[in-house]
């Protein structure tokens, strides 16, 4: 569960920070019903379980798989069909927690059908409860709103105790997450959250086991509080809910994949905060924990925020590597979710096709594909050409951009008798050629030494550094740029960032605020304004357009 958007994100992102993930946080502990004569075999088979565990918590999904796959083969034997379930649930939590939600999403139809035959509600909600994250994992979240609700349908057929307060829960806690990626209101995540809390509080701690599932999800709770409270711009409840999930990890045993989350989630917290000495000490500590639980994602974003902030602690080289892991995983991770969006679409669309096949005539199935085939080449058409549209439209605000640039170069040092030519055609001028001269010769040394950039710029700035007053200054700036004097340094600025953009990638990593601030501009909101009034686009479109390229 990605709960920075940057939340980052986030929660970040977002929180956008990018971009929220579902985290399985524990495996079950099953209550096991054994038959007399089959004893030995299931009491095998229960052994294999606790092993089965035992490699997924240290983080070795592959000898798990081969585990469960063995399980599985030895319970069809002695027609163990609990046994059967288990398996089917165990392998969801390895396949989501090593981010391959294909699989989870095509787990054998056969673990749901069995569990539901025998009443093991309880793996039934959690299978259809990982069903439901995988498929909000890849943005599909109609569907996985679908899933949920099935979750909570199996979950309530459940006998009262830990096990049913576990489930409910942890869909609870899905759920809030699943309303973050939505663009829900703070008040319908909260909801769910203090919903997640309120079943966790009702777990006995009977044993370690319910002990750690408890904790688990108290803690995770407050670090999706803290993650709305974050976008809200509430940032002291937001650092209090980190620092209390933080203080339950200390105290109690929770699962790697969630002490990777919190500290990732405080990393980014702490870069927003640009306090860059603790940004870069807590995603090292959850980089090197990530290294046990290998989650792609959550390193993705680790070396996002340690490329970040070695930047602004002018660690210059240690910035360029971890930005260099960024973008390579960052790729991969692209790619591989671009190809499961597709195979969960046509796996989609193929059982729709498979139900009408029983419901209508093969007339009325060839039509209905015959609309969904024009229906999606109409959309990849529709999705073609606002995509060329757009470059288009960028590449001519970057022609017009160039053109400016040409042309205030030529105004940017007039030689004397053009100045005379100038005031020949106008109205008598206030100062002598000489001295107009000078004061534009001023004017260009103050540009080239880019004081442009300092937030304080204003006119009597200005005036003082190019020894003048502000009267002349205004009418040096109106006759030979054509504009007045806040137009003036606004172009300055506005240049000065495109060609940071153009020339140099990492500008392209940038927050918005972060390009504001690095060219003068007192706000994130004027920068967007002016930025979008002198290029023709925003500033986000200008740096997508350059990262496509």
């Amino acid at each position: 569960m990605k709960i920075y958007f940057k939340i980052t994100k986030g929660l970040r992102n977002s929180l956008e920070r990018p971009s929220g993930y579902f985290l399985v946080f524990w495996l079950l502990f099953f209550a096991i019903n054994s038959s007399a004569q089959s004893q030995i075999s299931i009491e095998n088979i229960h052994q294999k379980f606790d092993e089965a565990a035992r490699l997924i918590d240290a983080a070795n999904p592959e000898k798990a798989v081969a585990l469960l796959e063995e399980i599985e083969e030895n319970s069809r034997l002695i027609g163990y069909n609990s046994g059967i379930t288990r398996v089917g649930y165990n392998l969801a939590i390895i396949y989501f927690n090593s981010t391959d939600y294909n699989k989870v999403i095509h787990l054998d139809d056969d673990y749901l059908e069995i569990g539901r035959q025998i009443k093991d509600y309880e793996s039934v909600s959690h299978l259809h409860r990982l069903m439901g994250c995988a498929y909000s994992e890849l943005g599909l979240l109609s569907k996985g709103s679908e899933e949920y609700d099935l979750a909570l349908e199996y979950a309530g057929k459940m006998s009262p105790g830990n096990n049913k307060q576990n489930a409910l829960s942890l869909i609870y806690s899905n759920l809030a997450n699943y309303k973050m990626k939505s663009g829900a209101s703070q008040a319908e995540v909260l909801n769910y959250v203090h919903k997640c809390i309120e079943e966790a509080d009702k777990i006995q701690e009977t044993d370690s086991a319910n002990s750690y599932r408890k904790y688990s999800l108290i803690a995770y709770s407050y670090i999706i509080m803290a993650n709305e409270y974050e976008k809200a711009k509430e940032l002291d409840l937001a650092e209090d809910y980190y620092l209390r999930a933080l203080e339950i990890h200390n105290q109690k045993t929770v699962p790697l994949v969630e002490r990777v989350v919190l500290l990732n989630q405080l990393g980014y917290f702490y870069l927003g905060q640009k306090e860059y000495d603790k940004a870069v000490e807590y995603a090292e500590k959850g980089l090197s924990i990530e290294r046990k639980a290998s989650i792609p994602q959550l390193r993705r974003d680790l070396f996002e925020v340690l490329s970040k902030s070695y930047m602004e602690l002018h660690e210059t080289e240690k910035s360029k590597n971890y930005l260099s892991q960024f973008t390579a995983l960052n790729d991969s991770l692209l790619n591989i979710n671009r190809i499961a969006v597709d195979t969960a679409l046509n796996n989609t669309i193929s059982k729709q096709k498979e139900l009408r096949q029983n419901n209508s005539s093969k007339q009325i199935i060839i039509y209905t594909l015959i609309g969904i085939v024009l229906l999606v080449l109409g959309i990849a058409l529709f999705l073609y050409y606002k995509k060329q549209k757009q470059i288009k439209k960028i590449e001519t605000a970057l022609e017009q951009f160039k053109a400016k640039q040409i042309q205030n170069e030529k105004l940017r040092s007039p030689k004397l008798n053009k100045v005379k030519e100038v005031e020949k055609e106008k109205s008598t001028p206030i100062m002598p050629a000489e001295a107009e001269e000078k004061l534009l010769e001023k004017l260009h040394k103050f540009e080239e030494k880019q004081l442009f950039l300092e937030r304080k710029v204003s006119l009597p700035y200005v005036a003082a550094e190019i020894e003048t007053n502000t009267k002349y200054l205004s009418y040096i700036i109106k006759k030979h740029k054509e504009k007045d004097f806040n137009e003036y340094i606004n172009d300055l600025r506005i240049n000065y960032i495109i060609q940071k953009i153009t020339d140099n990638p990492i500008y392209r990593q940038y927050k918005i605020n972060a390009l504001a601030e690095e060219s003068g501009f007192s706000s994130h909101s004027k920068f967007a304004t002016v930025f979008k009034a002198s290029v023709g686009v925003s500033p986000s479109e200008f740096i997508k357009y350059f990262q496509q390229k």
